[in-house]
């Protein structure tokens, strides 16, 4: 469902536009004077973080995570574009971006801190997915403890993915704010500084988080594909060892199916005999390999 509402503070207006449509785009064309190709940079769902000046406005365009409800996987990063001007505010994104009903907002917020701010939560925001991801990773650890399944390998190789989309977006996000900190009259008070500060500290956690998981995560798929791997080489060995035996009769009966003279030939219960010790001989030898399995 389209969103497209505008909140006045003390130094300017915030327009927040989500899941836009052709009318909302439309509006920002007319209205606002956005140009065209800023908003087929906003249509774009691979679009970067970077930022832009334009005549009248610059376009910060940032990356966060938003779960995709529809697979109910947490992998999906979306990118969020701010336009700003003198005296407005223009937040973009493709879908509802719900963190920003908890942007803190209040009469003495500059427009510059107000950015920072969600920024700021974004970064955030990826800590808290990663951790729900992590959990994810441990909840299919467990399960590939109890049984190796193939849906549990595939959650461990989608959460890969996660963590490799989020390392991109938080990097791209950390570029953004070394370049508004060195942008001319953008970080001018002690409290933009501050959270200039803060949300470089969370992207930084961030991706240490990242990268931890990460290894962690290639440890546990590296150790189940050498189980795997083991499992195989068994079953592999145990088809061979029963071909070779299952060789010996076949190779004996085939002998006394000759017009030869061969040793017992005259006897009539000869074949039966000889069936009966090679059951005897296979019944014992998979009895020693039961055996062998319970004591190891």
């Amino acid at each position: 469902m389209a969103m497209f509402v505008t909140e006045k503070l003390k130094s300017f207006s915030w327009v927040n536009v989500g899941n836009p449509d052709h009318e909302d785009f439309e509006k920002l064309q007319t209205e606002y004077k956005i140009d065209e190709d800023t908003i087929s940079d906003i249509l774009d769902p691979d679009e970067q973080p970077r930022i832009e000046v334009e005549d009248d406005y610059k376009v910060i365009i940032v990356r966060f995570p938003i779960i995709n409800r529809e697979t109910d996987t947490l992998w999906h990063t979306e990118p969020l574009s701010i336009i700003y001007s003198t005296s407005r505010v223009i937040t973009v994104c493709r879908k509802r971006c719900d963190l920003l009903d908890k942007i803190k907002k209040d009469e003495k917020t500059t427009r510059e801190e107000f950015i920072l701010n969600i920024i700021y939560y974004i970064a955030e925001s990826y800590l808290r997915f990663l951790k729900e991801l992590n959990k994810r990773v441990l909840e299919s650890k467990q399960a590939l403890l109890e049984r190796v399944r193939r849906r549990n390998l595939l959650a461990l190789l989608e959460v890969e993915n996660s963590y490799t989309l989020y390392m991109a977006g938080i990097k791209g996000n950390v570029a953004v704010l070394d370049k508004l900190e060195k942008m001319r009259g953008f970080v001018k008070s002690e409290d933009a500084e501050d959270l200039l500060e803060d949300a470089r500290i969370e992207l930084a956690q961030a991706t240490e988080v990242v990268t931890s998981y990460s290894k962690m995560l290639k440890s546990i798929k590296e150790t189940f594909e050498s189980v795997i791997n083991m499992d195989s080489n068994m079953y592999v060995n145990r088809l061979t060892m029963w071909s070779i035996i299952l060789a010996v009769p076949t190779v004996v009966v085939g002998f006394y199916g000759m017009n030869m003279k061969l040793p017992f030939a005259e006897y009539e219960q000869t074949a039966s005999t000889i069936l009966i010790a090679i059951m005897i001989l296979l019944l014992g030898f998979a009895m020693f390999n039961l055996m062998r399995r319970r004591v190891v």
